[in-house]
């Protein structure tokens, strides 16, 4: 298997974070440009934008976990094709996570739900990584 495969949902994880943070300044800057900073520093920012900063905080949350799982299977030649099946998956359901995050924001089932199936992902990732490290 091509061990570089892997970095493909790894700069998808990475992208998702660039596009959030991305969206998180345009939000501001446009109700900064709106309505002046003395306005915004007297009212907070309106949730939608509270939510585009809570989500670039979870960018950075259980993918770290992701980032790390990745390399360890590049670095140590472990990357199988159930690896990439669930790295994949993780990236669909973060995908899902930061889009319910940013629009609706309806938290069960489908925030938290996308966010269960990240975590399985990693954890089933991180248990494919200690029998793969166990075999070497």
């Amino acid at each position: 298997m091509n061990q570089t495969l892997i970095f493909w949902p790894f700069l998808a994880q990475f992208a998702l974070t660039l596009i959030v943070l991305s969206w998180l300044a345009y939000s501001r800057v446009s109700l900064v440009a709106k309505h002046g900073m003395p306005e915004i520093l007297k009212t907070g920012f309106p949730r939608h934008v509270n939510n585009a900063s809570d989500n670039l905080k979870n960018q950075f949350e259980v993918p770290v976990l992701f980032y790390a799982l990745c390399l360890f299977f590049y670095v140590t030649n472990g990357v199988t094709k159930l690896v990439i099946i669930a790295a994949w998956i993780f990236i669909l359901a973060r995908i899902f996570h930061a889009l319910v995050h940013l629009t609706k924001n309806i938290v069960f089932p489908y925030r938290f739900g996308a966010f269960f199936i990240s975590v399985a992902a990693v954890l089933f990732m991180t248990i494919l990584a200690v029998i793969h490290l166990a075999s070497i």
